[in-house]
């Protein structure tokens, strides 16, 4: 059971002129001694904006010129999971609660409350693949994860009334990701919930989705018996700090800019999408920088990069150096072999933005 719902309406007018002040909320209730026991927050986003995953390279994956054109901000994450583009339209929920063994990585676990409602509404919403909501086989909502000691968040997004033009200008996904999908674009994959919403419902908003959810998180009908803390000037000051020492820097932000030469990706069924870029001279392996949609956020990437480069580019040699660079620790359960036939196959290259 969720023990506190935070309230960060207080904070809106510093999310709206710093919008990467939004990623540092669940990375302050992961790590502040104040919120010790588990907590519930919601988001609306005040402006469009794309959030990339801690892992994703921006120049692969967002459409930098469109959404510079266009002023929606880019931000990064702490937690893995792919790009999302958000505004208005957007409700977003976070779980951010004490490991107790069972719920880490169990996304349908933080799911199961919003399902609930939009089925209790008319909405046949399921879960699909690793961390997708979806209702007739497209995705409304895509979900992340980030552990930090032994307290970790989840959670996601619910599109309501989202710019979906926009949303599909903005992505680039990788060609592995959309096939694994049997999908050609972003915007034959997503959907509103809006069309799906009919009679009484049919003008909900997103104040009227979270105020649906809250009771389903905490077994009650009366929201004044939630227990609720409302976010202080303190609590806003320690998130810019973040924002200031991490979020809000180019490097975070940008991650990144080298460009190898030969960039290969691969979607992995409950890992998600991996991918490698790298240089090949005399036939030995001399750069390499790994990407990726995968939800573990917290691994040591760039260990297994370290065994890349030096390496012989022949599957036996390649399949060693993931091996050694203890891939299911670092990325997830997929097998050296798997990534080393993705080096050396070309079905799975991918253009490099110019």
């Amino acid at each position: 059971m969720i023990i506190l719902y935070v309230d960060i309406s207080t904070g809106y007018k510093y999310i709206k002129e710093k919008p990467e002040i939004a990623q540092c909320l669940s990375v302050y209730f992961l790590t502040n001694k104040k919120f010790k026991d588990d907590v519930l927050y919601f988001y609306h986003p005040v402006a469009p904006q794309v959030i990339v995953g801690a892992n994703q390279n921006v120049h692969f994956e967002v459409n930098l010129d469109y959404i510079h054109q266009h002023g929606i901000a880019l931000t990064r994450r702490g937690a893995g999971g792919g790009a999302v583009y958000v505004d208005p339209g957007n409700l977003t929920y976070s779980f951010n609660v004490n490991d107790d063994g069972t719920n880490y990585m169990n996304f349908r676990h933080f799911a199961e409350p919003a399902i609930e409602v939009l089925h209790q509404i008319g909405v046949d919403a399921e879960m699909t693949g690793r961390n997708d909501l979806t209702v007739n086989g497209q995705k409304f909502s895509g979900m992340s994860t980030l552990k930090i000691g032994n307290r970790f968040t989840c959670g996601g997004t619910l599109m309501l009334d989202v710019d979906l033009q926009s949303a599909s200008q903005a992505l680039n996904p990788p060609k592995s990701k959309l096939k694994s999908k049997g999908i050609k674009s972003v915007k034959s994959r997503v959907t509103n919930l809006r069309p799906y919403l009919k009679g009484k419902f049919a003008k909900l908003t997103s104040d009227d989705l979270q105020t649906m959810i809250l009771p389903k998180v905490f077994h009650t009908e009366n929201l004044k018996d939630i227990p609720t803390y409302i976010m202080s000037e303190d609590d806003w000051d320690n998130v810019k700090q973040i924002a200031q020492e991490k979020f809000g820097t180019p490097d975070w932000v940008m991650g990144t800019t080298q460009e190898f030469g030969n960039y290969h990706t691969r979607h992995f069924d409950g890992i998600g999408t991996v991918g490698v870029n790298y240089s090949v001279e005399n036939g030995i392996i001399t750069q390499a920088k790994i990407y990726g949609d995968f939800n573990n956020a917290g691994g040591d990437l760039h260990h297994i990069e370290t065994q890349l480069i030096g390496t012989p580019f022949k599957r036996d040699n390649l399949i060693e150096a993931f091996r050694t660079g203890d891939v299911q620790s670092n990325i997830g359960n997929v097998s050296p072999a798997d990534l080393a036939d993705m080096l050396i196959d070309d079905q799975y290259k991918e253009e490099i933005p110019k």
